[in-house]
């Protein structure tokens, strides 16, 4: 799991006069396909004027393919912090971004959005976009990069909005290669806090689905790595996670 962000912040450390509380929010089906991600309606208590909420968007889904076909990993989710005055009674809806279901043939899908918005007027607090999935052609042992993306595509997707700091996601890449076991390798995104990137495996048979599946919270998912027969689709991209400091 992440480190946790109590330990950075000034006063709230191990001894601190100031306790704060806290709680996540994330679907614990982690493992699952498309999980729907996971929304919590927070009423501020009494006492309460500052929180500060963690945000990890969900990861992009990886390609799908068949004989011949192996396309770079997904990219991962954003990651943000945002500090927020708030009054007791006040309702906060927080939403924890859901993963993303398999890639099919051939571009793997856009990963969720995980978001904080208040009610009261429907003010957005932030938001933060998910992780771009794999961008490939159709064409055996070749995948194109994403040349519409931000910095040379090494910066897409996990965009966040009004927040007080952000990371966004990383695209990622592969080696191609006809032969098998011939370095035919690829990574996908990890989001910030998860090591990584994540290698994907090198071999002859079919491999996608859930054995791709991105790292949680917010990892992109794999591509499918097909030298033999069949089609596979790609790995999904893991959800997201909300955490939450109020003091």
């Amino acid at each position: 799991m992440p480190i946790s962000l109590k330990n950075y912040v000034y006063g709230l450390g191990s001894g601190a006069v100031i306790t704060p509380g806290e709680f996540t929010v994330y679907n614990t089906s982690t493992d699952q396909a498309y999980n729907g991600g996971r929304c919590c309606l927070w009423t501020v208590p009494q006492n309460i004027t500052k929180a500060v909420f963690e945000i990890w968007s969900g990861g992009g889904s990886g390609g799908g393919g068949c004989c011949c076909m192996q396309g770079g990993g997904a990219g991962n989710g954003g990651y943000a912090v945002k500090t927020c005055t708030v009054t007791a009674g006040q309702t906060i809806q927080i939403c924890a971004a859901g993963s993303m279901c398999c890639g099919d043939y051939y571009t793997g899908n856009t990963g969720c959005p995980s978001w904080v918005c208040a009610t009261s007027g429907s003010t957005w607090l932030t938001c933060v976009t998910g992780g771009y999935g794999t961008a490939r052609c159709v064409t055996c042992n070749y995948f194109a990069g994403c040349y519409t993306c931000c910095s040379s595509c090494w910066c897409c997707g996990g965009i966040a909005t009004n927040a007080d700091y952000f990371i966004p996601g990383t695209s990622m890449t592969g080696h191609s290669s006809q032969y098998c076991f011939d370095q035919g390798h690829q990574y996908s995104g990890n989001s910030y806090g998860v090591p990584g990137p994540r290698l994907g495996p090198n071999g002859c048979c079919a491999q996608g689905g859930g054995t791709h599946c991105g790292m949680f919270p917010g990892g992109g998912g794999l591509a499918a790595q097909v030298y033999g027969g069949g089609c596979c689709c790609g790995g999904f991209g893991a959800g997201g996670m909300v955490y939450v400091l109020f003091m």
